[in-house]
């Protein structure tokens, strides 16, 4: 039996969204500091880490937003986010999905 994952549709967004490639260097801090078994980053850990120097929290918060929805992270309000999503082929496979 499998679970359910019910689609939320995003809420609109008051003032300007961040770039597509916000998100994706987001995207990239997160992974490569679960691939080097870091542990949960806080916002302001991933603002540091980006290529910009100048981010706002705002941008930083709308783009962890965009990926928890997705599934990709998780976040704890006392650790911080980290990185999620199980990309293991095998497992994938056993529940009927093929990777493209």
């Amino acid at each position: 039996m499998s679970a359910r994952v019910s689609y939320r549709p995003p809420a609109p967004m008051k003032g300007p969204a961040p770039l597509l490639s916000t998100v994706h260097e987001v995207e990239r801090i997160l992974h490569r500091a679960h691939a080097r078994d870091e542990g949960p980053l806080s916002l302001a850990e991933i603002g540091r880490r980006m290529k910009a120097k100048s981010v706002r929290h705002r941008t930083v918060r709308l783009c962890v937003d965009e990926l928890k929805r997705l599934g990709f992270i998780t976040e704890s309000p006392r650790n911080g986010v980290m990185w999620t999503l199980h990309a293991d082929d095998a497992f994938w496979n056993d529940q009927g999905y093929v990777a493209l």
